[in-house]
């Protein structure tokens, strides 16, 4: 991950870059503080669940939730390919 961009209820967002087959994508990368409780990384994961239900322009975009091991992190992008961060 790269520089810290912010903080929010959760944890810490930093940028990050999605590497895809044929190009890269600049992403925000919403990670979840180590040691949350249960409660904290349930409702960070429905979250995750809200944010995959929407495709809309003027709504940044989830494009995965990592799961395995701590922090639980989630990336998005705007449409641009600009880095931004998503505070809920």
């Amino acid at each position: 991950m790269g520089d810290h961009l912010g903080s929010g209820q959760f944890g810490d967002v930093f940028k990050g870059v999605w590497e895809r087959r044929h190009d890269n994508l600049d992403v925000a990368v919403k990670t979840l503080k180590e040691g949350s409780s249960e409660d904290d990384k349930v409702k960070f994961l429905q979250e995750a669940a809200i944010m995959a239900q929407f495709r809309h322009h003027n709504v940044v975009t989830m494009y995965g939730v990592i799961k395995d091991g701590e922090p639980v992190s989630l990336e998005y992008s705007s449409q641009e390919s600009r880095v931004t961060c998503l505070y809920l």
